[in-house]
């Protein structure tokens, strides 16, 4: 069975995002957060961090889309507030 890395073209561009949340995550609401990213196609994500207030990530706009994971969100529990993209550090060059 082939890898699915195998499938990349190499010029996958990902958007850095982060979510400030209006409230904490309890712990039943991160877990649901996590399980649900978890469930994404892979390569959908590049990187995650789920703090109590704050979710950073970077994603692949090809792959999913910065509303679709807004509801990823809701419909774990959590309620965004402020949102920051841009392009992904990893890939800006000096």
């Amino acid at each position: 069975m082939a890898d699915d890395s195998d499938k990349l073209s190499g010029a996958e561009e990902y958007i850095g995002a982060t979510i400030d949340l209006t409230e904490n995550l309890d712990p039943d609401q991160e877990k649901n957060l996590r399980d649900a990213l978890g469930k994404l196609v892979p390569h959908t994500l590049n990187f995650y961090d789920i703090g109590a207030r704050q979710i950073s990530l970077c994603y692949d706009p090809t792959r999913t889309s910065q509303k679709k994971l807004l509801q990823l969100i809701k419909h774990a529990g959590g309620t965004p507030g402020h949102v920051e993209s841009e392009g992904s550090p990893l890939l800006q060059s000096d």
